[in-house]
């Protein structure tokens, strides 16, 4: 790769203490969405106007009614974990027992070719909707998570993941780079 699209994140002081409260003041308008994939679930969260962290497990707080979705945010437990948006994404991940970083702003790789496509998220309806978080099932009878944004019933979500490109030795155009830019309503032909 001969464009350095990503800073490592080298002051990690404070996460594995406190997690929420470092990833809460990591976050901003323009990167309000946070992602977290650990050992017992998935959390989603996003930067509320007051600048605090409001988690799905925070919404969906029941273990026993919601006990997929109920999962504590700890940094014993996290495999990975972005905050993102249209400004860049921070992503923080375990490697052994150490947590590492990386940091991509849309002003480091604005230089470098991309393109936007749409992830479908899985769930096919949605079955509740509290404070904005809207409740996914997948099937009948199937697995549920809960997304930090509303969505009306008849739609479905997706996230946004811009893919940087380069040239490799051989001339060849490779995907060097991918990260997530937004979270929203299925757009179809928004493709860039």
């Amino acid at each position: 790769m001969s464009t350095q699209l990503w800073t490592p994140i080298k002051d990690l002081n404070g996460f594995e203490q406190d997690a929420r409260h470092w990833l809460a003041t990591h976050m901003s308008a323009d990167m309000p969405w946070l992602l977290v994939h650990a050992d017992d679930g998935v959390i989603w969260g996003r930067r509320e106007p007051n600048g605090s962290l409001l988690l799905s497990s925070d919404v969906f707080a029941q273990k026993k009614r919601y006990p997929a979705i109920a999962v504590e945010l700890r940094a014993l437990t996290l495999q990975q974990c972005r905050i993102f948006g249209k400004g860049g994404e921070l992503l923080i991940w375990r490697e052994g027992s150490q947590f590492c970083g990386r940091a991509v702003r849309n002003d480091n790789a604005a230089k470098v070719d991309s393109w936007d496509e749409q992830h479908l998220l899985w769930g096919t309806r949605v079955v509740e909707e509290q404070q904005g978080f809207s409740l996914f099932e997948e099937g009948q009878q199937g697995p549920q998570h809960a997304i930090s944004i509303a969505v009306p019933r008849n739609r479905r979500a997706a996230l946004t993941v811009r893919h940087y490109v380069e040239q490799d030795e051989h001339g060849q155009a490779v995907v060097v780079m991918s990260r997530l830019v937004d979270l929203g309503l299925y757009q179809p032909q928004k493709e860039s």
